[in-house]
């Protein structure tokens, strides 16, 4: 008997009811099922079970499809499974460094100088908590003037070891057993053999164009459970290893963010070998730069833009994904070309760097930045590493809140908003190309406690510079945003011998003026300078003040506009200190 029922099949529905309406349909077309009641019988049972397991492997099918694709896996393990594909290694945990002073006292002062040896350890307290710090590299102590004292740096993480024999017969994953590991940290020594102790150091392979079949160097990348792994060369690309080969595995274990800002060390074990009788710590800078492992959005949004670069400088994007995906320590990164800099120059491309936890790369770091990319870079263009600039947003924001509606006081609605203000300079400040965006600030406000009425931000925009005191100099302020006329201020400084300020006239002139007894303004220049509204740059001309007052002057200018756009190797920042806020109270 052939039947037609295949006329009745609908297989577009995931839905548990449309399932099993479906399957219902299906059987009342069999002549077998005529006028039969599905649902006062035993086959409801039948069709809820049928139903149940169509569902629910069409599910299964459809979040098994979902982890084989990178912009739609939601799984840790999925995402680093998919970046891997594109060469895409995930940054991992980074410890905080601090800066501190050590002192020592006691030592022989015939002794030239000593090592603080790799892996010294000192210790930080937070919550009653305690975490490690550690010298990551040896630092040498010289005598000077009888006195052996050295700035060093420390960074957090606990320092583990990790061994594997090489079995050619067994061969095993080089997988370090810990999550959080910081990856900065790792060394990698080969030693021969149980009975033979000479060995060879093994490096990260980042660029695979230089590396050969005789190149000690190892890969690393994520896999499961949050760990990493690492693997070596195969005899064609990188030195294989042998059958009896020990690797040895250095590397510390990291908290991530939890550390930053710790401000109190202890020493706990120096490990130095010259003779001394006491050693004391100050510290320099707190703990900082300290951040968890890179997250799903992030390595979503990174591996791509990594794999179009293809080990190669071309674009501006390139030098920003190459830069990024290979220095761990690194925050932002931008680029432009020369043609587009203030004065043009051709050839040129120019390179800003943020580090995690400061704000300026030292000259050093710039130099090994630059020497890592340059080689990737065409012949006709010179890359040059060039500080980021800072626009300082001072926001004034003024709040109307419903008191009967809230236990809270006026400080603590202020504190409130200052709070969120902060928070949202973290979510979405911070970075080049990061836009303040006016109407999401105060969304954030708005949304902050169901009393507050309403709330209104006044911004201005703020560049500051440290003058010569004893030189007269020519000042560029470049805010790159369009500013209202008569909006520049200043904090004060000293000229003329009198304490002063700035302004402008509103028709492009930069004035310097002081106050009287009556307090009225008595101007003392009224050509120190030009202002070019639209593109928001303010120009000195032979600025020689005497004094100033904090550890720089403060230029404010209200921008045209309430977005505010940074450009070129610009950042935008809020600090707490700038935050005004003022609540008022209502009874509604």
């Amino acid at each position: 008997m052939t039947h037609a029922a295949n006329t009745y099949l609908n297989v577009t529905e995931l839905d548990f009811e449309d399932i099993r309406t479906n399957l219902k349909t299906y059987l009342s077309t069999q002549t077998q099922f005529a006028d039969y009641d599905f649902e006062g019988s035993a086959m409801a049972v039948i069709l809820d079970l049928l139903a149940y397991n169509t569902h629910y492997n069409a599910y299964y099918l459809n979040m098994l499809g979902n982890e084989m694709f990178l912009d739609t896996a939601q799984q840790r393990d999925s995402v680093v499974s998919r970046a891997k594909e594109l060469g895409y290694t995930p940054v991992s945990a980074r410890g905080a460094s601090a800066n501190v002073t050590i002192t020592f006292s006691g030592v022989d002062t015939t002794v030239p100088r000593f090592n603080i040896p790799e892996g010294a350890k000192f210790t930080t307290t937070i919550d009653d908590i305690s975490y490690t710090y550690v010298t990551p590299e040896a630092f040498t102590v010289s005598n000077i003037n009888d006195t052996y004292t050295k700035a060093i740096t420390i960074t957090e993480g606990e320092p583990l070891t990790h061994r594997f024999t090489v079995s050619l017969s067994n061969p095993t994953r080089y997988i370090l057993p810990n999550e959080n590991v910081d990856t900065r940290s790792i060394k990698v020594n080969v030693v021969t053999s149980d009975a033979d102790s000479s060995n060879s150091v093994y490096t990260q392979a980042t660029n695979i164009s230089s590396v050969t079949n005789t190149s000690t160097v190892y890969f690393l990348h994520e896999t499961n459970d949050n760990k990493y792994e690492l693997t070596f060369g195969d005899g064609i690309i990188g030195r294989s290893l042998k059958d009896g080969n020990i690797v040895v595995v250095d590397y510390r274990v990291c908290n991530g963010t939890l550390t930053n800002g710790a401000d109190t060390f202890s020493i706990d074990t120096l490990g130095v070998t010259e003779s001394y009788s006491s050693a004391t710590l100050s510290v320099n800078s707190n703990a900082i730069g300290g951040h968890d492992q890179e997250s799903i959005s992030s390595i979503k949004f990174n591996a791509p833009k990594n794999y179009e670069t293809q080990n190669r400088a071309i674009t501006k994007n390139d030098y920003i994904n190459i830069l990024t995906q290979e220095n761990s320590d690194l925050e932002s990164v931008t680029a432009y070309g020369g043609e587009d800099a203030d004065s043009p120059v051709f050839g040129k491309v120019y390179i800003a760097a943020k580090p995690f936890g400061e704000r300026f790369l030292t000259q050093s770091r710039k130099t090994q930045l630059r020497d890592s990319i340059i080689s990737r870079t065409p012949l006709a263009v010179d890359p040059l590493f060039v500080d980021a600039s800072y626009l300082f947003v001072v926001p004034t924001v003024s709040v109307n809140y419903n008191a009967t509606t809230t236990t809270l006081s006026e400080r603590s609605i202020e504190s409130l908003v200052k709070t969120a203000v902060l928070d949202y300079a973290t979510a979405n400040l911070g970075r080049f190309g990061n836009k303040l965006r006016y109407s999401r600030l105060l969304r954030s406000l708005d949304n902050l406690d169901q009393s507050i009425l309403n709330n209104t931000v006044a911004i201005e925009i703020q560049k500051r510079f440290a003058p010569n005191l004893t030189t007269s100099q020519k000042v560029t302020l470049r805010y790159r945003n369009e500013i209202e006329r008569s909006s520049i201020s200043s904090t004060q400084f000293t000229y003329s011998g009198f304490p002063c300020f700035l302004d402008d006239d509103g028709v492009g002139n930069v004035r310097i003026y002081r106050f009287n007894e009556s307090k009225a303004k008595v101007f003392i220049s009224t050509a120190a300078g030009v202002v070019d509204y639209s593109t928001g740059t303010v120009e000195l001309e032979n600025f020689a003040p005497t004094a100033y007052v904090g550890t720089e002057i403060k230029v404010n200018a209200i921008p045209e506009k309430l977005d505010v756009t940074p450009l070129l190797e610009q950042i935008i920042l809020i600090e707490s200190n700038d935050i005004v806020v003022n609540a008022t109270g209502e009874n509604v």
